[in-house]
């Protein structure tokens, strides 16, 4: 069989078995290629692909992939590296933390999918996200090194707009920085575009940064209105509510374990000085069931936004 003849045949295997946790590996169980003897499986090939979050058309590179991985493999058994202790050690961390994913899939899998209902609450919601989702053109000045009095910065910032503040900050000696720029609302963190929907064009806010970063303020130079009706948002908010509610699923299992098991700490764990234990712990399975970030997904759909949009 040719080689294009292979990679075609890897790209329709590779694309019906992309959906990696939803079907069975045995439904490709065709051979893509073999390597010295050694068997290169269809579905190894989708496996790597979904592992790279490609598609049919990426099946020749996942192919090639497969085979490369495949070549180091043999080496490594040909070498022993698999009677190695640190290479066992990492065989076994890592077929835990298959089997531990495994258990949380399986036991979140009655989650379902959330109703119409709940996917219209959530739309209702979140408007600055959807229904009243904005473009906003900002003007930023962010404060560095020693900081005024807040309340000498909003009294200053109240009424003026960001030309007198900045003029301000340079006569108190005050270091910023300036910067403009773009953002659809789900790119501007929450406690902004809290602010910025009851902002007029020509208004500034001051907002405090987290941790160390001093105060930012904001002036919105001019707002462009680009909403996302429900029926475009309902696939976004249905994959997310359904993450969500198998991550709060996960959880419990999680607590249900723990609180039925006998569970002795026989030595004290070292920590950095100063670094607190966290109240729940969080199982490297359970930190990979979380939900897909809803502000990408809400990106992704509506697309970069365009400079000809209409307000």
């Amino acid at each position: 069989m040719s080689r294009s003849a292979i990679l075609r045949i890897a790209a329709v295997a590779a694309l019906l078995a992309a959906p990696a946790c939803s079907r069975d590996p045995a439904s490709a169980s065709g051979v893509a290629a073999r390597v010295n003897g050694g068997d290169v499986p269809f579905a190894r090939v989708a496996t790597a692909l979904a592992r790279d979050g490609g598609g049919a058309k990426d099946a020749p590179r996942a192919l090639e992939s497969a085979i490369d991985e495949e070549l180091l493999v043999q080496k490594a058994l040909a070498a022993r590296l698999d009677r190695d202790p640190d290479v066992a050690r990492a065989v076994e961390e890592d077929r835990r933390r298959i089997l531990a994913r495994a258990w949380l899939d399986r036991s979140t899998a009655a989650g379902g999918e959330p109703d119409r209902a709940q996917v219209h609450a959530f739309y209702e919601a979140n408007p600055a996200l959807f229904g009243a989702r904005r473009i906003y053109a900002l003007r930023e000045l962010r404060l560095v090194g020693s900081t005024p009095r807040a309340a000498a910065l909003r009294a200053v910032a109240a009424g003026n707009d960001a030309d007198a503040v900045e003029a301000w900050l340079a006569r108190e000696g005050v270091r910023f920085e300036a910067a403009s720029r773009t953002e659809a609302a789900e790119a501007v963190p929450l406690a902004l575009l809290a602010r910025l929907q009851s902002m007029k064009d020509g208004e500034i806010a001051v907002i405090d940064a987290d941790g160390a970063a001093g105060p930012v303020v904001v002036e919105l130079m001019r707002s462009i209105a680009a909403p996302l009706g429900e029926a475009e948002a309902a696939p976004v908010i249905a994959r997310f509510l359904a993450a969500r509610r198998r991550l709060e699923l996960a959880r419990e299992e999680i607590a249900r374990l723990r609180s039925a098991a006998r569970i002795e700490y026989l030595a004290p764990v070292p920590t950095a000085r100063g670094a607190a234990r966290p109240a729940v712990p969080v199982h490297a399975a359970l930190q990979t069931s979380a939900p897909p970030s809803l502000e990408t997904q809400v990106a992704a759909t509506a697309g970069p936004p365009r400079k000809d949009e209409k307000s």
